[in-house]
């Protein structure tokens, strides 16, 4: 049988790296705590560029604020019944008829409207910090 003490950690990315070059977006902790979340809520580039950020043409009737509250809550309504480290969620996300459909998104009767899927982690905040950290990323995202 292997002992795993005796090996060497070759590479790592931190959690703060990541921040750092964009790759993942830190939710503000008023934001994250106003919709009952106590620990620190990530969310990678592509999530946060695809359904947080107001797509063109929306910026009069939608909100930045609004559409990251909506990811968050319904986080928040599906972790009350989770028990598990390892999640998915689903939330309906307002976004131009483009043809850029993903395979985590379904139609919800209108082109316009998507039932979004979205994978939701809570794990160690980074190698130098074990304190629990929420993730939330799209399903075929590590």
């Amino acid at each position: 049988m292997e002992d795993f003490n005796d090996m060497k950690i070759i590479s790592t990315y931190t959690t703060k790296e990541a921040v750092a070059d964009g790759f993942l977006v830190r939710v503000a902790d008023g934001q994250s705590k106003e919709a009952g979340i106590k620990y620190p809520v990530y969310l990678t580039r592509s999530v946060w560029d695809k359904y947080v950020e107001v797509p063109e043409g929306m910026e009069g009737e939608q909100d930045l604020s609004g559409r990251l509250w909506d990811i968050l809550w319904m986080f928040m309504w599906a972790a009350k019944t989770n028990s598990s480290s390892l999640m998915m969620f689903k939330f309906n996300c307002r976004l131009a008829d483009k043809g850029d459909w993903e395979q985590n998104e379904r139609m919800d009767g209108d082109r316009m409207i998507r039932t979004i899927t979205l994978k939701a982690v809570i794990q160690a905040q980074d190698f130098d910090d074990p304190s629990p950290a929420i993730f939330i990323m799209k399903p075929q995202e590590d």
